[in-house]
């Protein structure tokens, strides 16, 4: 069975936007990282109609909350949130090609 190390916070296309070693600093960490980047995070229940035109935006559903292996929470600060990374039958993110037991 894979160990556990922390939490990521991932979209729906894997892209990792926040880790943290509990649920609610990968949560903090993901928020402050969109807001760097200048992603608006807006409510599931937001009307489009009301979320600037000109702003970057996804909805809050959009992000998911993961355990992560240590493999995959050392790699993340050096690789960023842009790498390969999967579930093991577990559930738990681990990196594409890392062995789990």
């Amino acid at each position: 069975m894979t160990n556990q190390a922390g939490y990521i916070m991932a979209d729906n296309n894997g892209t990792i936007h926040g880790f943290g070693s509990t649920p609610d600093a990968a949560r903090a960490d993901a928020i402050e990282y969109l807001s760097h980047a200048m992603i608006l995070l807006v409510a599931d229940d937001a009307d489009e109609e009301e979320i600037p035109c000109e702003a970057s935006w996804m909805r809050a559903s959009d992000l998911r909350l993961y355990p992560a292996s240590p493999a995959l929470m050392a790699a993340v600060p050096d690789l960023g949130g842009d790498i390969a990374w999967r579930l093991d039958a577990n559930r738990i993110a681990v990196l594409w090609d890392e062995e789990v037991a």
